[in-house]
């Protein structure tokens, strides 16, 4: 059986999240994606919430598709940018390219993820890993948890944090959401 981690994309680097063998779930902070084999003892799968499959023309069929189950949460898919703008070295560059291939420019937000994106491919792309990486959207994640329906409130409101956090206890009911949040600096992971 293969270990199960998620993974999410923080200011310290990246949280990673692992159910151990007596129901809780552990999280740790890492740096770089590189330290992946070192907290697991045997292969692995991880759902990661950073593109993956980066298309040479930008359009990704799973973004569409993501969009039209996200509904009225559509917005919480960034569009992925064309393969060749991840080599760009500067924002206006990579919008330039992006916009030559794609016909519309990147996000600051989508700019700013571009390390942690070339990071996690260089492992995506990796031939015979440890770690295998699945491309995993959190509002989709959600919505199987809550019976295939969108969840309409946002995850930064009271009330949206509570809907999310029902369902993660129902799958780990001992995790304690304000012992993990304790924890961990702010300023590492908010």
């Amino acid at each position: 059986m293969n270990h199960v981690f998620g993974i999410d994309g923080c200011r310290y680097g990246w949280i990673v999240a692992e159910e151990k063998p007596t129901g809780e779930l552990n999280l740790k902070l890492i740096e770089s994606l590189n330290y992946l084999e070192r907290i697991i003892s045997k292969k692995a799968i991880a759902g990661i919430d950073i593109p993956l499959a980066i298309h040479e023309k930008g359009f990704r069929m799973a973004d569409a598709e993501a969009r039209t189950l996200l509904k009225s949460r559509a917005s919480t898919i960034f569009s992925a940018p064309a393969l060749e703008t991840l080599h760009s070295d500067n924002y206006t560059a990579a919008c330039e390219i992006n916009e030559s291939i794609c016909g519309k420019k990147i996000s600051k937000q989508s700019w700013f993820l571009f390390p942690k994106i070339k990071e996690a491919r260089k492992i995506f792309c990796k031939p015979n890993k440890k770690i295998k990486l699945y491309e995993v959207h959190p509002e989709l994640s959600f919505m199987a948890m809550n019976g295939m329906r969108v969840i309409e409130l946002g995850k930064k409101t009271d009330e949206g944090f509570k809907v999310r956090y029902k369902l993660v206890k129902k799958l780990f009911p001992k995790f304690d959401f304000e012992k993990s949040r304790a924890s961990f600096k702010r300023c590492d992971v908010a």
